[in-house]
């Protein structure tokens, strides 16, 4: 029979196994959705920023760098491999992160040393090295470079930007780039795509911020405002979609609990719209999105189809001359067509996504010609085998 005592201690333990930090619920709720390498590292970004507030500057940038970067998706680090490029052990790494890093003596909280400084400037050159060379060729054009001057405004002037531009103009693209060449741990972007509601909404905050989904929607809200600051910048990408829902008001609460984040947190903010999607707003912009619109300065309009000079650039990157854009091709006997005509078509018709696939299947035909270059020959034939492709084509039971 057991004693009182052993009978207490018993049940403490039980408790202690039963009770839950904010980290081991992102490591438990990562591995049930099969994210190994996001349970690797068993923080938040809140608590990290808490647990290292006492370090210099470069230091907390740089740890908080390596781990929004390394638990993407797009580049995954395990936590071991991290530690191991910084040439520390996984229990010291650990000690930065967990607010334990402390002397031995003492047993006051330490900075990183100099060394562990310089190591993780040389993990961040490197990652951000390998990713640039690792990506799909990114072509910076007129458009792209406005995208990033929005960015850059929302950063310095701690306010709300609105982006408003065509559908396949260009704007995820360069918000991806944005936030790569823009310190990736302070340019956050999230893409609203397959977002529902309030609660879809802080959770894919959350998310992106390193913080567990899995949490009331009190405790996401409190938890993503520890993790924000005044330095960051969030992007809010394809905002009108948050309006796709079965209740309206549930707009309405997203957008006013963006509002409660800025007002709260101070961060930068961008959104972006479709055209379409702004003019479904528009109306609501001076009613119930009165407070949170009149908060942005600057809005950003991109137009309703990708410019000439951003088609001329992308096309000159893959190595088509602008020059012949107008010359009259034969692409088969009794078809002649101008590669401008065409990229006028598509422009307007499209967008760059449309170009862009052209390019690729030119490639493609190139190569199975055992050509390394394309021209605009090829550009145009792929196109017309799109077009016809597209076609219904003849039965043969008509005749």
């Amino acid at each position: 029979m057991a004693t009182a005592s052993e009978t207490t201690n018993t049940a403490e333990a039980q408790a202690s196994v039963s009770i839950e930090t904010p980290e081991s619920q992102v490591a438990r709720s990562l591995v049930n959705q099969g994210n190994t390498v996001r349970s690797t590292w068993r923080f938040s970004l809140d608590a990290v920023r808490a647990n290292i507030a006492h370090m210099t500057p470069e230091a907390k940038d740089l740890l908080v760098w390596a781990f929004t970067w390394s638990i993407d998706p797009s580049h995954p680090i395990a936590f071991d491999d991290f530690a191991e490029r910084v040439g520390v052990s996984p229990n010291t790494a650990y000690k930065f992160y967990s607010g334990k890093y402390k002397h031995p003596d003492s047993g006051k909280l330490m900075d990183l040393s100099e060394k562990t400084v310089k190591a993780l400037r040389d993990f961040k050159r490197m990652e951000l090295s390998r990713s640039k060379m690792g990506r799909k060729q990114f072509v910076i054009t007129p458009t792209a470079k406005r995208i990033w001057w929005a960015c850059d405004q929302a950063r310095k002037s701690n306010t709300p930007v609105m982006i408003i531009g065509a559908s396949q103009i260009g704007k995820t693209e360069a918000l991806r780039q944005y936030c790569i060449d823009n310190n990736h741990g302070k340019s956050i972007l999230i893409e609203l795509e397959a977002v529902n509601g309030l609660m879809g909404l802080l959770k894919a905050i959350a998310r992106k911020l390193g913080i567990s989904p899995n949490a009331t929607t009190p405790d996401l809200i409190d938890r993503i405002k520890k993790a924000l600051t005044p330095d960051m910048v969030l992007i809010l990408d394809e905002v009108h979609l948050l309006a796709n829902v079965y209740r309206r008001g549930s707009f309405f609460a997203c957008m006013e609990q963006i509002r409660r984040l800025f007002d709260a947190t101070g961060c930068g903010m961008v959104f972006t719209f479709t055209e379409l999607g702004f003019r479904q707003v528009e109306h609501d912009r001076k009613r119930e999105l009165a407070q949170i619109f009149r908060r942005g300065i600057h809005q950003v309009n991109l137009g309703g189809m990708p410019t000439v000079e951003d088609v001329r650039r992308i096309m000159e990157a893959f190595g088509l001359n602008w020059s012949d854009r107008k010359d009259e091709i034969e692409v088969t006997k009794g078809l002649t067509d101008t590669p401008w005509a065409v990229l006028k078509q598509l422009s307007a018709e499209e967008g760059l996504k449309a170009i862009i696939e052209r390019v690729r299947l030119a490639r493609d035909y190139a190569a199975d010609q055992e050509r390394d270059e394309i021209s605009w020959a090829d550009f145009l034939t792929v196109h017309y085998m799109i077009v016809r492709n597209a076609q219904v084509p003849a039965t043969g039971w008509e005749k």
